[in-house]
Order: C-alpha cells, then structure tokens, then sequence
C-alpha cells in the first residue's frame, strides 16, 4: 500500500506544482519518501508519506512523531549538503487514504 501512496503523493504535488527532486532518500537508518522543490514558497521541502485503507484508526499523518521528523533532518542536512543547496527547507506530511490526499506543510513538534 506504501507505493501506492507515494505514487498518489508525487501525483498531488505534480498537480500542485512542486518539482519532485528525488524519491526514497535514505542515509544511515532514516529515510524521506520525497524531496519535492516547492515553486511557490522557493524551499525544499522533504515529505513523509503515510498512507492507510481507512480513517478507522484517525488520520495516518498522526503516525509521523518527533523522532521520525528528527530522523528526516538527519537526512534533510546531508541531502543539501551532498547536492551544494543552500535553500531553505521544511517538512511535510502527506497522508493518503481512500477518501483522497491531504497535504500538512512545515510540520514540527515543540
């Protein structure tokens, strides 16, 4: 199911007019599913996708905690510094489910 999320995912932002830079970007233990260049905002923004066959159990953007955002900066860093970009960067979650895409931008924890 995680594919086709991610495929419905780079779908929604394509539509939405992000650039897709690269997909399933992994250093170490941590991953980011898609690192998309947001045309509108001029920054990077790197994307967890979670997807799930029902609401039954609340949305599936509820399942991204502080320590999966602490991983993806681990990845996020290395990233701009292997690819020399010096722009600013965010994280999002996209959460897909049967009833369609919803897309949370500059997520963080306290």
């Amino acid at each position: 199911m995680g594919q086709k999320g991610e495929t419905k995912a780079v779908k929604f932002l394509k539509e939405h007019h992000y650039e897709i830079l690269d997909i399933n970007i992994r250093n170490k233990n941590s991953e980011v599913d898609i690192v998309a260049w947001d045309k509108k905002h001029n920054e990077v923004a790197f994307i967890e996708v979670k997807t799930r066959g029902s609401n039954f159990y609340g949305d599936p953007s509820v399942a991204v905690t502080k320590k999966k955002i602490d991983s993806m900066e681990r990845v996020a860093r290395a990233y701009l510094k292997a690819k020399r970009l010096f722009k600013d960067y965010r994280f999002d979650i996209i959460a897909v489910t049967p009833e369609g895409v919803k897309h949370f931008e500059n997520v963080s924890w306290l």
